[in-house]
């Protein structure tokens, strides 16, 4: 990571609907892993919920890693076999 100026400030607030917003335009345009890094800032913050989306699926996917680094839900891929 490049180095920060002195007089630049550790962290910034920004409104939890533009959060949103940024996370589905990263996840959409296909930077998964920064998308990835956001929600989990976001939920470690506090998120209760996705504003700027209402698309099940991306609310689905930006919970996904919460879900599943909490063994709340298990996703297989669609080649798997269910055993």
């Amino acid at each position: 990571m490049a180095e920060t100026p002195e007089n630049n400030p550790k962290g910034y607030v920004l409104d939890s609907e533009l959060c949103g917003l940024i996370w589905v335009r990263l996840f959409e345009s296909g930077h998964h892993e920064l998308a990835r890094v956001l929600s989990n800032t976001m939920i470690d913050q506090g998120c209760q919920e996705l504003e700027g989306t209402i698309d099940k699926s991306l609310i689905l996917m930006f919970w996904k890693h919460f879900l599943e680094d909490n063994n709340i839900v298990a996703f297989k891929d669609e080649d798997e076999e269910l055993h």
